[in-house]
């Protein structure tokens, strides 16, 4: 019995327990599963990542795990073990929207990444000059540059005033800073990151995420001195000149600003203003970022940023030429102002990891537009023969809205090991000052303010249920207010003065909840596969129109629940994703627009009712594979197969009309890209990429369709040292392809036989930008 004892306490001696954890080297959570041998002896890692093995100090321990590089470290108690995915061997790509950092490999989210250098790669100033070529995605035009998204074939096409409260189906996210349906700010110059996720997202992102998410993330500062000169110039007269600088501040700190400013003509010709530039554009946006890190722990981030985009706005013409011809006399304004702050602290230590996230944002937005697209001289010649010495009154219809929005949003999350908890909220105040042909004519003054009150909390677990199966579960309940503050005034032709319709005052308020439940399972180490079941929603909201009744004015919340398939394969040369979904819309939100006045094109009444359900489905596919070290292949596949079941509604005339029964709005069938990239050791380089879509519905509220269409953009170049210079063309073959298009009357056509004038409906379309060339001079400095 003695000897036993000793020969025990001996083997102790000689082989001490030697404890650890493991953890992922990018997000620092832990890693279940983990086998970990050394010697004659092994063990694997427990679900929180941690170990105990008997072997001596020192000894080499051999650690390895599905889609993770095996590494060796040498023994040590209390030793943490840091494993690296397999694709970081080829610049991992890391998520960084969702409730934690991950590895793209690792993700079940149907999810589009643009890094800095495929950024770099578009030729774009803009996310518009991206957008094309992501599958799935669409925008409407309408403004200057796109604020209204839409994700297979969900999301808003416009906003204006009285269209409801600042609700969308789509978020667009800049560095924390919420600014859903002001994506004008989404400008490219010193972006590290993009990132599309499709499909619900309310688990994650909460309001504004039925659809998807739109996240852009600005670069980092580093502890290095570096900086960057661009210059472009361009045919239209573009003109944009781009800065740079990172400065390291002591140990601690660190600091980037980047400049952006450009501008460019617009892209049309006003032929009775004579001018080349009543659409142009003049852009600028200025951005800080701080970055503290007192210690490995802790990091904070503060960045700022001011947006001013002095904007015009002058696209539609009543002969839809394709000359990109217009003929308004009065001049069209679509500007927006953001100034903004995000904060955001990290603290990270074992297996804790807290978030706290702040932002605020103010914008002051303007959009006027002349609504009758012509003038007096236009009016005058046939087939309009509008003359107004003879009917006493001008052709003439001039709409204008200001709108400021603060809005300010609060999240603190927590994880520990497996588990994430956390605490959202949202405080958005927006108000709108109109004139013009507002409410279908009923108004020629109106002011609205809605209040929009948001707070949630939500909860994840993410839990290896074997070596290679993985299951992660999500949950969040919100609480959604929205307050409601309308006045309105109409021309009393009698008192030849302004009279007030009657104010309204309305409040709403609904609980809400989503969640997502998925199955990820590691095939090998280079290919997964994973299936989710996740439910989204968007907030209800109120109709504006003073007149509504009661029970009219309210419409309630949207859900959709959708099933995924996905699959993620990457090898040395090739990375590939597949997603294939289907989804079900119940209690549809539909908008619909309609016409109240004849020989008023600007009469519309917008409301909104929960009239249908709907149904969605297609896959998105996107892959690249080198083929040497200088050339590579990329491209993606979007097919969509939407639904709108039939809904009826009043039309302008007193008469119920049916609609639905068809496809959703801005909801191409396919959508594609194809791009070839090459980049030479002697420093050439260059793309030539293909994207195309095809034709889709504009409106909810009619039938009209735009037409399919192919782009061709490309680039050549050379770099030399810290220089770089680039020839570029954007739709270098000069299509015309249709961005927005509307039905409604708004031509006075002359009847002789009735001797006065009618206004029969036709479809109107504006265009997107025309062939366009550019060169690009590079410089950086370190």
């Amino acid at each position: 019995m003695n000897n036993t004892l000793i020969i025990l306490l001996i083997s102790t001696c000689l082989y001490p327990q030697i404890s650890g954890t493991v953890i992922d080297y990018v997000s620092n959570q832990p890693l279940a599963g983990v086998n970990i041998t050394g010697g004659n002896t092994g063990t694997a890692a427990n679900e929180n990542g941690q170990f105990l093995l008997d072997v001596k100090t020192g000894e080499k321990l051999t650690f390895a795990h599905i889609g993770y590089l095996e590494i060796v470290e040498s023994a040590q108690d209390g030793m943490i073990v840091k494993m690296q995915s397999i694709t970081l061997q080829s610049e991992e790509i890391i998520v960084r929207a969702g409730l934690k950092d991950e590895s793209l490999q690792r993700s079940t989210n149907s999810v589009t990444v643009y890094d800095a250098k495929e950024i770099k790669q578009a030729d774009g100033n803009h996310f518009q000059d991206i957008m094309e070529s992501i599958p799935n995605l669409n925008a409407a035009g309408g403004t200057s540059r796109p604020r209204y998204f839409q994700i297979r074939g969900i999301g808003e096409r416009s906003h204006y005033f009285a269209e409801g409260p600042p609700n969308f189906s789509v978020g667009f996210v800049i560095d924390d800073i919420d600014l859903s349906g002001l994506g004008m700010a989404g400008l490219l110059y010193d972006l590290d990151q993009i990132e599309i996720f499709k499909g619900p997202q309310s688990s994650m992102f909460g309001p504004n995420a039925l659809a998807g998410l739109i996240n852009m993330r600005s670069t980092e500062p580093k502890d290095e001195l570096e900086g960057n000169i661009r210059i472009i110039n361009g045919t239209d007269n573009i003109q944009r000149i781009n800065g740079m600088i990172n400065l390291p501040l002591g140990k601690a700190f660190a600091l980037r600003v980047a400049l952006e400013s450009g501008s460019d003509d617009g892209f049309r010709k006003n032929k009775y203003l004579d001018i080349t530039n009543s659409n142009g554009r003049k852009e600028n946006i200025i951005r800080e970022k701080l970055l503290f890190t007192p210690n490995e722990h802790f990091q904070v981030v503060l960045t700022s940023f001011k947006a001013v985009l002095d904007n015009r706005y002058d696209v539609w013409a009543p002969d839809n030429n394709e000359d990109l011809f217009t003929y308004t006399n009065q001049k069209g304004i679509d500007s927006q102002e953001t100034n903004a702050y995000s904060l955001r602290a990290n603290y990270i230590k074992n297996k804790m990891n807290a978030s706290f996230i702040v932002s605020n944002s103010k914008t002051d937005l303007v959009h006027a537009y002349d609504g009758d697209w012509g003038n007096d001289d236009f009016w005058l010649e046939e087939p309009y023969n509008f003359d107004p010495n003879a009917t006493y009154w001008k052709y003439e219809f001039y709409d204008s809205t200001a709108r400021y929005r603060d809005n300010q949003t609060l999240e603190a999350r927590v994880s520990y090991g497996d588990i994430i908890v956390g605490y959202y909220t949202k405080s958005l105040k927006e108000k709108d000052n109109a004139s013009g042909w507002l409410y279908g004519g009923d108004a020629a003054l109106a002011a609205s303010e809605f209040t929009f009150d948001v707070s949630a909390v939500y909860g994840q677990v993410d839990k290896l249920i074997s070596d290679r199966l993985k299951i992660i579960a999500n949950v969040r309940k919100e609480t959604n207010k929205i307050t409601y503050y309308g006045t309105a005034s109409y021309f009393d032709w009698y008192a030849y003065d302004l009279a007030p319709l009657d104010t309204v005052a309305f409040n709403i308020e609904h609980d809400l909840w989503g969640g997502k439940l998925a199955l990820q399972y590691f095939v090998n180490n280079n290919m997964n596969v994973y299936s989710s079941l996740s439910r989204g929603y968007k907030a209800g909201g109120v109709n504006q129109h003073p007149l509504l009744s009661a029970d009219s004015r309210p419409y309630d919340p949207e859900f959709m629940t959708n099933f995924e398939f996905g699959l993620r394969r990457y090898t040395e040369n090739s990375i590939v994703h597949l997603s294939a979904f289907m989804a079900k819309r119940t209690n549809q939100q539909v908008s619909i627009s309609s016409q109240q006045r004849e020989g008023d094109p600007n009469s519309f009444v917008f409301y909104t009712a929960n009239a249908t359900t709907g149904s969605l489905s297609g896959l998105e596919l996107d892959g690249k594979y080198k083929l040497n070290s200088a050339f590579s292949l990329s491209g993606s596949l979007g097919l969509l197969n939407t639904q709108i079941d039939a809904f009826t509604f009043e039309t302008d005339s007193g008469e119920t009309a049916t609609l639905g029964n068809r496809e959703a709005s801005h909801a191409p069938k396919y959508s594609y890209s194809l791009a070839v990239d090459f980049e030479k050791d002697n420093g050439l380089f260059g793309r030539l990429e293909m994207t195309g879509k095809d034709k889709f519905y504009f409106s909810d509220s009619h039938d009209e369709i735009s037409e399919s269409y192919q782009l061709l953009n490309g680039n050549i170049g050379f770099s030399f040292g810290q220089w770089s210079v680039k020839i570029w063309g954007r739709n270098m073959l000069d299509v015309r392809y249709a961005t927005r298009g509307f039905y409604f009357g708004l031509e006075p056509i002359w009847n002789d036989e009735l001797q006065d004038h009618e206004y029969p409906d036709k479809k109107y379309v504006s265009y997107g930008d025309p062939a366009h060339f550019g060169i690009t001079l590079d410089f950086a400095f370190d």
